[in-house]
């Protein structure tokens, strides 16, 4: 790796200008001390901490349970484990719908998400649905966000919903408007007596698709609401997929992603150590079909366990990553304090990658393939940057 700094300037500044510019971002002793005071749930505490780069707190502090009895599932002999991209690709064109789920604690869900988009764009997928986007209920067309498709990124904050401000689903949306997908979020912007969430959600996608016609459809939505079976949610309430495939008529292609990935608060899947696949994988019977666990999904995807390089998880890598290590003995800024990467001129959205660098002989490095970037270093009274171009 060949590393070009050009260090244009350094900035001082209030944390009230910080404050404006990363509103979502908690140093992880600030994440324990909410907890401590019940003042942040779990679960939400989980999402805080992949906003600064902390997957394995978040899995550490937050998660669901191998669910619908797949933990109980044996394999027989004669299974074949595939590609699981490549497999959905080879099955794509059956399909009108796809809705893919993924855990809001686990990056790298979102990562395998991006790889489907440019083969699915070939196959005539031009729309991309996310329950990570927030609609704006004061526009007629409240489901497309036209500022996002034209700008091409998300903004920090909540402004393009709390999901976007982790790196890999920041990186998903942008990666979709490069591929020419539009893009429209499709969660509920009202409470209703006599609707649950689901099913407004599917309503939704429903008003989009029958504005925009032309094209195949990606559903991109979290855990469970993938489930097309009958299977209830509470009282009389169903899931989204499920509400979409009744409403429509249209049988989706649904993939859940979470119960053969890694747990460490839960038991995790025992195929994950019979296994040991190296990449995102689905086993096939002596068919040629995907496995069905249950009824409720049409395919699961086996993740690899992570492993960690200098401390960061693996599948951030691509062919092209490097690790950008600072000397952080020439850089004075007092500790904690975030170390972050954002494309020229998107400084004002998520980063590409970011590290809380906890104390002085704290050493982790950023993940990023070659370009140009502008790092920030910032804590709770100061912010420094520079720009850099990485080079392989």
């Amino acid at each position: 790796m060949k590393l070009s700094l050009s260090l244009l300037f350094y900035l001082t500044f209030q944390f009230t200008a910080i404050g404006q510019m990363h509103p979502y971002l908690l140093f992880s002793h600030e994440i324990e001390r909410k907890m401590a005071n019940d003042s942040l749930r779990t679960s939400s505490a989980s999402y805080h901490y992949t906003y600064i780069g902390d997957y394995l707190s978040a899995i550490q502090t937050y998660d669901i349970p191998v669910s619908w009895g797949v933990d109980a599932v044996k394999i027989d002999d004669g299974y074949q484990i595939v590609d699981a991209a490549a497999y959905i690709t080879k099955i794509a064109d059956q399909h009108q719908i796809i809705i893919i789920s993924e855990s809001h604690l686990k990056p790298q869900h979102r990562i395998f998400s991006r790889k489907l988009l440019s083969v699915l764009r070939n196959k005539g997928y031009k729309y991309l649905g996310l329950e990570a986007l927030n609609p704006d209920s004061t526009r007629s067309n409240f489901l497309s966000d036209t500022a996002l498709q034209h700008r091409g990124y998300t903004m920090a904050g909540v402004t393009s919903g709390v999901y976007a401000n982790e790196p890999q689903m920041s990186r998903l949306i942008r990666s979709a408007i490069q591929e020419g997908y539009q893009i429209f979020g499709y969660e509920r912007t009202y409470r209703s007596r006599t609707k649950d969430r689901d099913e407004i959600q599917a309503e939704n996608i429903i008003r989009y698709l029958k504005n925009n016609p032309e094209g195949k459809c990606i559903i991109h939505c979290g855990w469970y609401h993938a489930i097309e079976s009958d299977t209830i949610k509470r009282r009389n309430s169903f899931f989204m997929a499920k509400y979409l495939k009744e409403k429509t008529g249209i049988d989706p292609l649904t993939i859940y992603q979470d119960n053969f990935t890694e747990k460490v608060i839960e038991t995790e899947h025992e195929l994950l150590e019979e296994l040991n696949v190296t990449t995102p994988s689905v086993l096939l019977n002596s068919n040629g079909n995907a496995i069905k666990f249950s009824p409720h999904v049409d395919v699961e995807i086996i993740h690899p366990k992570t492993r960690y390089r200098k401390g960061r998880p693996d599948w951030l890598f691509e062919n092209e990553s490097v690790f950008l290590e600072l000397p952080f003995d020439s850089i004075q800024i007092k500790t904690p304090f975030f170390l972050s990467a954002f494309k020229p001129g998107m400084e004002d959205g998520a980063p590409e990658d970011i590290v809380e660098i906890k104390h002085p002989f704290a050493r982790l490095p950023l993940v990023l393939l070659p370009g140009r970037y502008r790092i920030k270093l910032f804590n709770r009274e100061e912010s420094k940057s520079f720009d850099v171009t990485l080079e392989r």
